[in-house]
């Protein structure tokens, strides 16, 4: 089992904490609430209503399912995948991005990738979903790889913020 460490909450009442996943990767983790939780159910993306309708936290899941939940999806993360997926991302990332380009040494390009892209942080979901968060400060410097995962750990899909 995966140990949490520094559980708190955020604003919304979600846990975050930080956790050691095998490979000696420490990262940050934050539950993410179903849709079911929103808070702007009326999806114009206004906040303004929340006044008249205030946000129940008795419908919210209690921080013991939040850790249980996130517990069990970080279980699932082995050395294998995790080593799996920093390979794919950076593979996907450099094909991508050089795509079109064939004065590009596209080994080059993705060992330098493979070098800096590191894991970062975890999003799990309410229903033990998770988005892997990826940090490449010389290649992809103040941008976030978000890398979600299918049912069966692969990626579904890659996005750079």
């Amino acid at each position: 089992m995966i140990d949490l460490d520094d559980i708190d909450t955020d604003e919304d009442g979600a846990l975050t904490a930080t956790a050691e996943l095998p490979g000696g990767r420490r990262v940050t983790v934050e539950y993410e609430f179903d849709e079911e939780f929103d808070r702007d159910e009326d999806g114009d993306g206004s906040d303004e209503d929340d006044e008249d309708e205030p946000f129940e936290r008795e419908d919210l899941p209690n921080m013991d399912a939040m850790q249980a939940t996130v517990q069990h999806a970080l279980a699932r993360l082995t050395g294998e995948i995790l080593d799996a997926r920093e390979r794919e991302v950076a593979e996907q990332l450099t094909d991508a991005a050089y795509e079109d380009d064939d004065d590009v040494d596209l080994d080059a390009e993705l060992q330098a990738l493979r070098e800096d892209v590191a894991l970062d942080g975890v999003i799990v979901f309410g229903d033990g979903g998770l988005t892997l968060l990826y940090l490449a400060p010389e290649e992809y410097p103040d941008l976030i790889i978000y890398c979600l995962l299918d049912e069966d750990l692969e990626i579904d899909d890659l996005m750079v913020e």
